[in-house]
């Protein structure tokens, strides 16, 4: 069952179900929003559909904490590092594959630890090298 927001609720009558106004209100909002174009339209919208505005006040009010408060978002936002791998390590990860392309959780966990590197990037090089192979193996029928 679709969940409505609170502010939305107050805008419906009491025996009109949410979904049978959905449709209809959202056609019409993105038609005089393509007509009115993206760049004409910054923040809330005061034409759109009270389900649809409630939904932007939410996701406005949302950003607006995070804006206050970075520091209780900042775990869960910041981007991992790329990962390289050096040569040496590569040359050995291509001998593994070359031997078991499909290794298993146990040896890939014991290739990450003689290669001093995290069971994840491991697991991930042989998924992306799979893949790899199998592109190449494509592109020669074609």
């Amino acid at each position: 069952m679709a969940t409505v927001p609170r502010a939305a609720q107050s805008h419906m009558g009491c025996h009109e179900r949410p979904w049978t106004r959905i449709p209809r209100d959202l056609e019409a909002f993105a038609e005089r929003f393509k007509r009115r174009g993206p760049d004409q339209t910054p923040g809330l919208h005061p034409g759109g559909p009270p389900i649809l505005q409630a939904w932007l006040e939410e996701g406005e009010k949302s950003h607006r904490e995070k804006l206050n408060k970075p520091e209780l978002f900042n775990g869960a936002e910041k981007k991992r590092k790329r990962t390289s791998i050096a040569a040496p390590e590569k040359r050995s990860l291509e001998a593994y594959f070359a031997i078991q392309p499909r290794p298993s959780s146990e040896k890939i966990a014991a290739i990450a630890e003689k290669l001093d590197l995290k069971k994840n990037v491991v697991r991930v090089w042989f998924c992306n090298q799979r893949q790899k192979q199998k592109r190449m193996k494509y592109s020669a029928c074609v």
